[in-house]
């Protein structure tokens, strides 16, 4: 596969699905590899992981797809980090933590394959076309909550990406969660999770939404997506630490499509689960 991707010109193809796939796959154990260097000594903390992801072909879809996904974890001084989250730019004061970055969004394909050229036999979406990949301008903020001695630390995330795609693919996601990453014992590390994103009409017509040339050309109705709440949904992610270097870990997520994205005929289901496991290394 990787030789065919290669010869059909795909070098930067090869690139860019890799880059897709760790975005798209989210894996908080690389985040905590990310946060590791907060209390490091070194400028840089490097973090290298080799997994395999299960996830929808696309949201709302029915059909699954098995990926491998070699991730990077980089931080540089606590204020420049690459990763899941692509490359951002912050600064902390206390428990705040704010700043911006780049992300990406791999965008969708109309025969069900990813940009690996892998299969999922999903062809509902024959004849709406792909949308494009596309980059994002990010803006983010996250505050650590001690409410009491005895609970745990509590975590609350927010963002806001604008995407950069051009005729299609340029929507805006409001995204926020809540974590709390709790440790047992020395090597296991738990971190449940809840999470929903707000989308523009630009992000939800993309899609979720049928235009009536889209209809012509497709199974679907023309069908209107509105702004609105997209999604919710929980997860948890479980770390164990082998040595100070290494580690293993386990992420799941399900979410489920909210207002005019589970109404949307695309979707064929309004429930999707994603499945990670990786083994990782840190320097």
């Amino acid at each position: 596969m990787l030789l065919k991707i290669v010869q059909d010109g795909g070098m930067k193809l090869f690139i860019k699905a890799v880059i897709a796939l760790a975005l798209s796959c989210s894996i908080p154990a690389m985040a905590l590899a990310e946060e590791s260097g907060k209390e490091g000594k070194n400028d840089w903390d490097v973090s290298l992981g080799l997994g395999l992801a299960a996830a929808p072909a696309y949201e709302g879809s029915t059909h699954y797809l098995a990926s491998p996904i070699p991730v990077v974890a980089i931080t540089w001084r606590d204020t420049v980090s690459l990763g899941i989250n692509g490359l951002s730019l912050y600064h902390k004061s206390g428990g705040v933590r704010y700043g911006v970055g780049l992300t990406y969004d791999p965008g969708r394909k109309e025969n069900g394959k990813n940009l690996l050229g892998m299969s999922s036999g999903d062809h509902r979406l024959a004849g709406l076309g792909d949308i494009k990949p596309a980059a994002g301008l990010k803006a983010f903020a996250s505050y650590d909550v001690h409410p009491f001695q005895h609970i745990p630390l509590i975590v609350l995330d927010a963002s806001v990406i604008k995407l950069i795609g051009g005729s299609t693919n340029d929507g805006v996601l409001v995204q926020g969660d809540i974590s709390m990453p709790f440790q047992l014992g020395q090597n296991w590390r738990l971190t449940p999770k809840v999470a929903t994103t707000w989308a523009n009409d630009h992000y939800m017509q993309d899609y979720f939404g049928v235009t009536p040339e889209q209809a012509t050309r497709s199974q679907f109705s023309a069908y209107k997506a509105k702004a609105g709440m997209k999604d919710a949904g929980i997860g948890l992610n479980v770390t164990y630490s082998i040595d100070k270097n290494w580690f293993v870990s386990g992420d799941g997520r399900v979410k489920r499509l909210l207002s005019d994205a589970a109404s949307s005929p695309i979707a064929a289901t309004n429930i999707n689960a994603s499945i990670v496991a990786l083994v990782g290394y840190h320097f």
